[in-house]
């Protein structure tokens, strides 16, 4: 197992993306999993992006201490920058070690997520990615005949049909999800029930993968 450090770079802007990724093959073409960097990848093209190696390290704790060294607050307060979070935490050792379960881990990374980075994901060039990402959902179920919901309301009487149809369904264990939870290693999806043992180069969450 490789443990690395990497940086990507929008060659259209300069912006930039540190991040860390623990793989058997450096050249696996992963590149990154925060919201911002993906977003941007997604309404630029991968093609205007490159991906620099700045780190092989030999563990996922000296991984770790490399990128809190330069992730850091100061640098995630910068507008050059598609990090959110600082580095140095995260990963199943960081989890383990610290006694968090994974559904407590994900509730205190989606508190700190929400305050500490509402101004920068709400900023002007990243509210376009999110446009630009619904313009091409839009547009891919026009091609496929899906008409969008746009500018049309439910009668009150079809409301009441769709909240009396619901109830009790999908809420304890007739939800399908019920007991389980996703994990991605970066490339992969997959399933597992929740109170089972996260593989280790996994990690909770869904990979969500570019749209045709």
């Amino acid at each position: 197992m490789k443990y690395i450090i990497y940086k990507i770079t929008n060659n259209l802007d300069g912006k930039i993306y540190i991040g860390k990724h623990q793989t058997m093959n450096i050249d696996d073409g992963y590149m990154g999993s925060g919201k911002l960097i993906r977003r941007a990848i997604q309404k630029y093209g991968v093609e205007n992006f490159t991906k620099e190696i700045l780190f092989v390290l030999d563990s996922e704790e000296e991984m770790n201490l490399k990128e809190a060294e330069i992730v850091t607050e100061e640098f995630i307060s910068k507008n050059n920058t598609y990090n959110l979070c600082s580095g140095g935490k995260g990963g199943f050792s960081y989890i383990n070690r610290n006694g968090l379960g994974v559904s407590e881990n994900q509730k205190e990374a989606s508190r700190k997520f929400a305050y500490r980075n509402l101004e920068k994901i709400n900023a002007p060039e990243n509210i376009d990615l999110k446009r630009a990402a619904m313009a091409k959902v839009n547009q891919i179920r026009i091609d496929r005949g899906i008409k969008p919901f746009l500018g049309k309301k439910h009668s009150e009487e079809t409301i009441a049909k769709m909240k009396e149809s619901s109830k009790g369904k999908s809420t304890g264990s007739k939800n399908s999800q019920f007991g389980t939870m996703w994990i991605t290693d970066g490339s992969v999806n997959k399933k597992i029930d929740r109170d089972s043992i996260i593989p280790t180069g996994w990690k909770p969450g869904r990979l969500m993968k570019n749209i045709p």
